[in-house]
């Protein structure tokens, strides 16, 4: 009888061990992309990023902050064609852009903004940004990084690929502000 009830416990201590785990697998993997992006260990960073889906979220924004921002009131054919040609810019610069390293520098930093050259040097150390998060369903978590002001800003979406596994599928850039009329 003994042996029965210890079965049953080493049982359900493995399946409470293994349903914590996969709950807690997408902090998981965003602390190992942090500790990778802190180190500079792009291999390790690149292993949870799913590279073509996040240029792709990134142009969708880009593209959709274009066409609001490029509505002018008479619409004719130099508008759209100029609408065509920056939306054609920003795809290539977006393919530049997304690398490892801009990646990581802005996972670490916690924004998008391009770090100047000698910033390091010039600047004292800023602490690390301020994160907060949400499970949407089963398979997406959204962490969400605050500016400096307490503000919401980038976002960064995670999706599982398989039990507990998870990659970077997407980021959210901040709104702007809309301007005064």
């Amino acid at each position: 009888m003994k042996s029965i009830h210890l079965k049953l416990g080493i049982a359900a201590l493995c399946v409470s061990a293994g349903a914590a785990y996969w709950y807690y697998s997408p902090l998981i993997a965003l602390h190992q992309m942090r500790t990778a992006a802190h180190d500079y260990n792009a291999e390790s960073f690149n292993a949870r990023v799913d590279y073509p889906r996040l240029r792709e979220s990134v142009k969708t924004q880009l593209n959709a902050v274009m066409n609001e921002q490029a509505k002018p009131k008479d619409s004719g054919g130099g508008a759209d064609f100029g609408k065509m040609l920056g939306m054609a810019f920003a795809d290539k610069m977006v393919d530049a852009m997304v690398t490892p390293e801009f990646v990581m520098g802005a996972m670490k930093r916690g924004s998008i903004e391009p770090r100047r050259p000698g910033a390091d040097k010039d600047e004292p150390a800023k602490p690390d940004p301020k994160y907060t998060s949400e499970r949407v369903g089963l398979n997406k978590y959204i962490m969400h990084v605050e500016n400096e002001r307490g503000e919401r800003g980038l976002s960064l979406v995670m999706e599982r690929h398989g039990f507990a596994s998870w990659k970077l599928a997407e980021v959210r850039l901040p709104t702007p502000a809309a301007a005064p009329d």
